[in-house]
């Protein structure tokens, strides 16, 4: 987040000195404060997933219960936000954090998001393979939907904004869809809930011969006819193909972010094009535009 933040305030900084040599008045920007960085890190990033489903579906969020994460997560906060400087958002260093981003975030979409409605006292939820992906949804992206929607990025100060996921083409955001796709998927493969066997029943019965995926196991019960019984797989085995499918995703997200750049012109001169920078936590768009846009609104 600081990176972003820094980012943004350098954009700020070149347009004010642009406004001013053409005898406008810029806008003024806001000094950043160690305070609003940690409220941002624990209200909004960490727990506002938390703080938005908690009364939907009746739990006390862990901010509530357990001081340890969100002294660890201030502590952490302070010590990088008084850091000299951090390195900008580049290939080389985005790269190998996909791969700890990707190992980290299936964390919480297969253990942590499941575990609120695999374990709720209503069996309505409890077995709806819905709740489970909406649940992942927000749990994962609710945080960053409350940061781009209050701006708590911006050099400008806090002020309301549509969020990139209600743009154009903001349903295409990675994190969006990854986070209930690798939770069912998890679901399905380890019979998490009882809806979603068949539908693992039918992809390895496709297959046919035992694979990753799992396997049939042909049972007879008191002399009867034989049934095929899909075996799920173990939760350690799901969670790591899961988990492979996510860094695959991230290391694809981040070579298309700062990748070799392919649009160039049949005479070999590189294509003139807007530069846009995109979060390596959740993939929204903060190009030079949203500084302009920011500071005509105001």
């Amino acid at each position: 987040m600081r990176q972003i933040r820094e980012a943004e305030r350098a954009r700020a900084v070149k347009l004010q000195s642009k406004l001013i040599a053409e005898s406008k008045e810029p806008r003024e920007l806001e000094k950043q404060s160690v305070v609003t960085d940690i409220v941002t890190t624990l209200v909004v990033v960490v727990y506002g997933g938390e703080m938005i489903c908690s009364p939907w579906l009746q739990f006390t969020p862990s901010f509530l219960t357990n001081h340890r994460y969100p002294l660890l997560f201030a502590v952490a906060q302070v010590f990088i936000s008084n850091l000299p400087a951090v390195p900008a958002m580049s290939f080389q260093t985005e790269l190998p954090l996909s791969f700890f981003d990707g190992l980290t975030r299936v964390l919480l979409l297969t253990a942590g998001c499941p575990g609120f409605i695999l374990k709720h006292a209503s069996p309505a939820i409890s077995s709806s393979p819905w709740a489970l992906m909406v649940t992942s949804l927000i749990m994962a992206n609710g945080g960053f939907f409350l940061v781009n929607l209050f701006q708590m990025l911006s050099p400008y100060g806090w002020h309301i904004k549509t969020p990139p996921e209600f743009l154009p083409g903001g349903w295409r955001t990675m994190d969006l869809w990854v986070a209930p796709l690798i939770t069912v998927v998890h679901a399905l493969f380890t019979h998490s809930q009882e809806s979603l066997v068949p539908y693992h029943h039918q992809l390895v019965h496709k297959i046919g011969s035992p694979t990753m995926f799992g396997g049939l196991e042909y049972i007879s019960e008191n002399e009867g006819p034989t049934v095929a019984v899909t075996k799920p797989m173990g939760e350690a085995d799901a969670r790591s193909l899961c988990a492979v499918v996510l860094c695959a995703l991230f290391a694809y997200r981040t070579i298309i972010n700062f990748g070799i750049d392919w649009n160039r012109t049949p005479s070999g001169v590189q294509a003139k094009r807007k530069h846009v920078i995109r979060s390596k936590h959740d993939g929204k768009r903060l190009s030079k535009d949203n500084i302009k846009a920011t500071h005509k609104s105001g």
